[in-house]
């Protein structure tokens, strides 16, 4: 059995003035960040909620691309055990019904794919000459698996509602070295695979939400998104997240090199079996 466990615009302004003749750089008026700021861009940024209050009439994520770095370790022996890969990820969009739907392609230590197209899931282990083929179907079914509706279910598939199911304040840290926010989420309900989880969201994603009046999506740039969005990556709030289990076992993903809204293809998310692949359909599988 495989088990696996596992989401602004700083302006510059330079003035000239006319006595004496140098520049003069305006800094940016503070902005007053609380932890409802914080939570609200997470789940905003996630949410196709917010499909018909944009002017250009899409959701604020599309899709996304990004490097990760996955570090395990073990509380009975403390074994830490370490991986790399892609990550891509095609938000859902509950108005068109469109599922979510993410890939992960680990490139060390071994390879292996994890792919979902949102009906099906897909673990494929080239060593093992292998793919393990889960029914999701009645899992991501828009019509059971809204998750402004009903109780998240996976991580991915629940940025969009984390405040309904964690309770969600500021890790003692508070802020890493860069200044960006580190939440510490406990479970309202039990969880079977999670006792705690902290996510490191990122700063300059927060600033921009408040900045545009508290909207993930600002009106004022319509057909613009360019000059909402300066860098794209802003879109994905998400730098890190910590899950650590019952028995004390920690995982955390980190995430680099985002790159976010680049029109991927559905296709991506579809796993074609090789014909000297066994494919395996383990009971219970949903």
């Amino acid at each position: 059995m495989l088990q696996f466990r596992s989401l602004f615009l700083t302006l510059a302004l330079l003035s000239a003035a006319v006595i004496p003749s140098f520049a003069v750089t305006t800094v940016p008026a503070p902005v007053n960040i609380g932890l409802r700021d914080v939570i609200n861009t997470v789940e905003q940024s996630f949410s196709s909620a917010n499909r018909y209050d944009s002017p250009d009439n899409d959701i604020f994520l599309v899709d996304l691309t990004a490097d990760f770095f996955q570090r395990s370790t073990l509380a009975k022996n403390n074994r830490e055990m370490r991986a790399d890969g892609q990550f891509y990820l095609k938000n859902a969009d509950y108005q068109r019904r469109d599922p979510l739907m993410f890939r992960f392609d680990y490139y060390r230590p071994t390879t292996h794919e994890i792919v979902s197209d949102g009906s099906t899931l897909w673990t494929y282990l080239p060593e093992n000459r292998q793919v393990i083929v889960s029914d999701m179907s009645s899992f991501f079914n828009p019509d059971l698996s809204d998750p402004a509706r009903n109780s998240g279910f996976n991580f991915l598939q629940g940025l969009s509602r984390i405040s309904k199911d964690f309770e969600i304040l500021f890790s003692q840290q508070g802020r890493d070295m860069d200044g960006n926010y580190i939440l510490e989420l406990t479970p309202r309900r039990a969880m079977e695979s999670i006792e705690k989880l902290f996510v490191v969201v990122r700063f300059e994603s927060v600033r921009r939400f408040v900045q545009n009046g508290r909207r993930i999506i600002n009106p004022a740039y319509k057909n613009n998104r360019r000059a909402d969005l300066p860098r794209p990556e802003w879109a994905f709030p998400i730098l890190s997240t910590t899950v650590i289990d019952h028995q004390g076992n920690s995982t955390t993903l980190e995430f680099s090199n985002i790159k976010a809204n680049m029109g991927l293809s559905g296709g991506l998310f579809k796993f074609d079996i090789p014909a000297d692949v066994q494919a395996v359909r383990p009971p219970g599988s949903r």
